[in-house]
């Protein structure tokens, strides 16, 4: 695989024009497939999905309890329906809205989730690209996502498409409880299109730093992805693109537990670090006292971000991709995901990698999604 015949590289680059000229029907869908009695009505949201759908959750969970004014909270499908559904009362259940994500809309643990919660009251948005799916099926309404033409390739417009949905969500739900006000929300609306289109430019330039870099973290037999709030789920979703793509072993650090745990790694010469790390970013003054740190213990380091962090890196000879100096930390997976996917697709040219491990030999089973989508589902009681 080169540079000029990338699949995932070309579905990163082609990802934010699509979202631009889909904003528009975006924003409409979500703005009206809640009613306001719905809206008023909830006082918990839970957010639910696997792999990439649940680094979406993740990646927008902050903004959303922000401006939505609702507590929230993200569980992965399994843990959410066979025990958060089943545990939880059916009064605090029937004033709780759960998002459900499902790009193909046929996840199995997700719609078994989606229905489990229904079941107990909830009142269930499945948010997918499949109409006729499993999860438009058990959900108690639908937020349809596009689907653009893009490349096939491990995913990064689905992915970035739920994270700007559930923002748009976060939005109407605050507009309607006046958590924001209109004016608000409209701005918000605006800010968020504004940077949508804004990173197009952007990854395209970060496009040659990000194939720089690549061969020297797969270089490395660990890659250690780090973040805090929102970054956090830029660091989980770049693990899981460097998985997929390369198969290279990879693995997501809450910041402040890397001091606990990955410090005392006893061979650090084995060890990649990836910092996503937003200028704004509330957790930016520790990032910058682990700076030292990182650089003694002789970790290959990588800065995915810009700031203090990011210029003391440079300093030190470390490598910087720098990327969302003009986003809001809330919003930092908007411009912090691209150059992590950035990575995964050229360390996989770089490697002569196939994406899935092409779904053959011991990884067959993958080849029809049967790992995630033909499982059988669980009943309570049964």
């Amino acid at each position: 695989m080169t540079l000029f015949a990338n699949p995932m590289r070309d579905q990163i680059l082609a990802t934010a024009s699509a979202l631009v000229t889909a904003f528009d029907e975006m924003e409409r869908a979500a703005r009206l497939v809640l009613s306001t009695p719905e809206i008023y009505r909830t006082r918990r949201i839970v957010l639910t999905g696997s792999g990439d759908s649940y680094f979406a959750a993740k990646a927008a969970e902050l903004a959303l309890l922000q401006h939505s004014g609702l507590p929230v909270e993200v569980r992965p499908p399994l843990e959410a329906g066979r025990y958060h559904s089943q545990l939880s009362g059916s009064r605090d259940l029937g004033n709780t809205l759960v998002i459900a994500l499902s790009n193909s809309g046929a996840a199995a643990r997700v719609a078994e989730a989606a229905s489990l919660y229904r079941e107990g009251g909830a009142l269930v948005l499945g948010v997918t690209k499949a109409a006729a799916g499993r999860l438009a099926g058990v959900a108690s309404k639908t937020l349809l996502l596009p689907v653009p033409p893009l490349p096939s390739a491990p995913g990064f417009g689905p992915y970035l498409f739920a994270v700007t949905a559930i923002l748009l969500l976060g939005i109407r739900i605050g507009e309607v409880r006046m958590s924001i006000t209109m004016d608000q929300a409209q701005a918000l609306r605006a800010e968020l299109k504004r940077t949508l289109a804004a990173t197009e430019a952007a990854n395209v330039a970060l496009d040659s730093k990000a194939a720089g870099v690549a061969p020297a973290i797969v270089a490395r037999p660990i890659v250690e992805y780090l973040g805090a709030g929102p970054d956090y789920a830029v660091a989980e979703y770049g693990a899981a693109k460097l998985f997929e793509a390369v198969g290279h072993h990879a693995y997501a650090r809450d910041l402040e537990e890397w001091t606990h745990l990955n410090y005392f790694d006893a061979r650090p010469q084995d060890i990649a670090t990836v910092l996503a790390i937003s200028p704004t970013s509330r957790a930016h003054s520790r990032a910058v006292e682990l700076m030292q740190y990182f650089h003694k213990l002789g970790r290959a380091l990588v800065i995915v971000g810009s700031g203090e962090a990011a210029a003391i890196a440079d300093q030190l000879g470390h490598k910087v991709i720098p990327a969302g100096a003009d986003t809001s930390e809330l919003w930092s997976p908007l411009a912090l995901s691209a150059p992590m996917a950035l990575l995964a697709a050229h360390a996989a040219a770089h490697t002569g990698s196939t994406y899935g491990r092409g779904s053959s030999g011991a990884w067959s089973d993958s080849a029809d999604a049967s790992t995630v989508q033909k499982s059988a589902m669980w009943e309570p009681n049964a």
